[in-house]
């Protein structure tokens, strides 16, 4: 890679199988970051390059990243390893058609359905934030796990309009976004008849088991998720 010769270190992050690596790219690297568990991480600020070594993929995958956060031995916790979080800044094309072709490779008709979901025409994207974390996992807790959200507003949309919900974490920032259909409208009309809040109630439509596990990831984050299924080698 042209600017190896800028950065600190190589790390060699190396997964153990291709689901492993397929969660890690769905749910960090395609966002633009991963978490290398480490006892020694470098300090915020430190450029590195990161090679990601993926069953049967031939090539190595690299790319230039800056180290945004560390945990350090002494606050790691067993859900928390010591290790840092790299935002990777440069990842050429060619790598990403790579890993693209990669992953259709091991989906098949399944990366087919993601992409025709990528496709698809959603008429609104809504911000859903939360006053606090014990509000956002009360929330999941009761609704969100379940297969729902009911979102106040003033202006809700149209009964079996597709939309996107992005839940915003009230500690990190991060958002996640989720597909859903309203099946409920509460208009202004109502509300004042019932006493209920006027808004809608949402049903997602990708509430997978793997959909489940990024929630719950997501729920307790505090900056890039960890993937305890890779083998970091620097």
């Amino acid at each position: 890679m042209s600017k190896a010769g800028k950065v600190k270190a190589r790390l060699k992050v190396r997964f153990r199988s291709p689901s492993a690596f397929i969660s890690e790219y769905n749910h960090n690297i395609s966002k633009g970051g991963i978490f290398i568990r480490s006892k020694n991480p470098f300090p915020p600020g430190t450029k590195v390059e990161v090679v990601l070594v993926v069953p049967e993929l031939d090539d190595e995958i690299s790319a230039v990243g800056e180290v945004i956060h560390t945990v350090s031995p002494e606050e790691a916790t067993d859900k928390k390893p010591s290790g840092m979080g790299v935002d990777l800044k440069g990842m050429e094309d060619s790598n990403k058609q790579k890993i693209e072709g990669y992953i259709k490779s091991k989906l098949g008709d399944q990366a087919k359905s993601m992409e025709r979901r990528k496709h698809k025409r959603y008429e609104s994207r809504i911000k859903v934030r939360f006053g606090s974390l014990e509000a956002l996992k009360e929330e999941y807790m009761h609704n969100i796990s379940h297969g729902g959200i009911f979102i106040r507003t003033s202006r809700p949309k149209k009964l079996r309009e597709q939309i996107k919900i992005l839940l915003v974490h009230p500690d990190t920032g991060k958002e996640m976004e989720l597909e859903g259909e309203v099946v409920r409208v509460v208009g202004e009309e109502e509300a004042g008849k019932t006493g209920q809040p006027p808004g809608m109630g949402v049903r997602f439509t990708d509430l997978n088991n793997e959909t489940k596990d990024a929630l719950a990831t997501f729920i307790n984050s505090s900056g890039i998720t960890p993937n305890k299924q890779v083998e970091i080698e620097s």
